[in-house]
């Protein structure tokens, strides 16, 4: 929270202790007039009743004066009445009066207080429409940034899993190949016009022929380049011969296979190069 919002909360939280204590000055103005009032009124009850025990003795005392005496007694007392019950009607209107005005101003107050926090509300409640609009957005942007890097590890752990899974044979693979090549010899050297040697070369045949297939399914490829051009990273010249019958930079001769493993090169091929003319 911002140091401007905290302190229109700060405001808001003064406003409402205001509000309060103009509200609770308000009633305890109220509760006095009414005590003072009532005092009042009190005040004048027993006024009234000592002018009406004085109008008692007076008239006890009335038999002992003349009539002229006693007319004059009695109208001074009514008099004293009458004047008794108009100053308590006028106390009686001036609370009522200050009563009807405190209740104004008490319903006035809350009235504006009311309306403050009708405002302070739709002003909160604003802020914190903005505030989940920007912390959502936000949130929807680390999302993303999660889930593209969720994506990048994916892709990377898969690149590296189809690497694994690629070259997991080539550590059988190049140990297998020492043994392929004496087979390839026996079968190169082997003299196939002899009818006594027909079954064993059928047999290395088969052999190779099998062996050959199970690396192939594998990903393994014989590198055999006759009569195409030298490619340094997958063939190793041992000779440079002049040959105009094979183009200059051209395989003339393969005196080993080569082998690769899903494009990664196990073995070079060793090959005899024609220099051309």
């Amino acid at each position: 929270m911002s140091e401007q919002e905290k302190q229109q909360d700060i405001n808001a939280e003064n406003v409402d202790e205001t509000v309060a204590q103009q509200t609770q000055n308000s009633e305890s103005q109220e509760v006095k007039a009414e005590e003072a009032a009532a005092a009042q009124a009190e005040n004048t009850e027993d006024q009234i009743a000592e002018a009406e025990k004085i109008e008692e003795e007076i008239a006890a005392m009335a038999a002992k004066l003349t009539p002229e005496e006693l007319r004059g007694e009695l109208l001074s007392a009514r008099l004293s009445i009458r004047q008794l019950q108009n100053e308590r009607k006028q106390l009686k209107s001036e609370f009522e009066r200050k009563q009807t005005a405190l209740q104004l101003e008490k319903a006035t107050v809350m009235a504006q207080y009311d309306e403050y926090r009708k405002n302070v509300s739709a002003e909160q409640e604003d802020k914190h429409k903005k505030l989940m609009e920007v912390t959502q957005k936000k949130l929807a942007e680390a999302i993303a940034a999660n889930e593209e890097e969720i994506s990048r590890i994916r892709t990377r752990c898969d690149n590296e899993i189809s690497k694994a899974k690629s070259f997991a044979l080539e550590g059988f693979v190049k140990d297998l190949i020492p043994s392929i090549e004496p087979l390839e010899k026996a079968l190169f050297y082997s003299d196939r016009n002899n009818p006594q040697q027909k079954d064993l070369i059928e047999g290395l045949e088969m052999t190779m022929e099998l062996i050959l297939k199970a690396i192939s399914k594998n990903g393994v490829e014989v590198i055999d380049p006759l009569n195409q051009p030298f490619d340094p990273n997958y063939h190793q010249a041992i000779q440079h011969i002049p040959n105009p019958a094979v183009p200059a930079n051209h395989v003339m001769g393969v005196i080993q296979k080569g082998y690769a493993l899903n494009g990664r090169l196990l073995k070079p091929a060793l090959v005899v190069v024609s220099s051309g003319n």
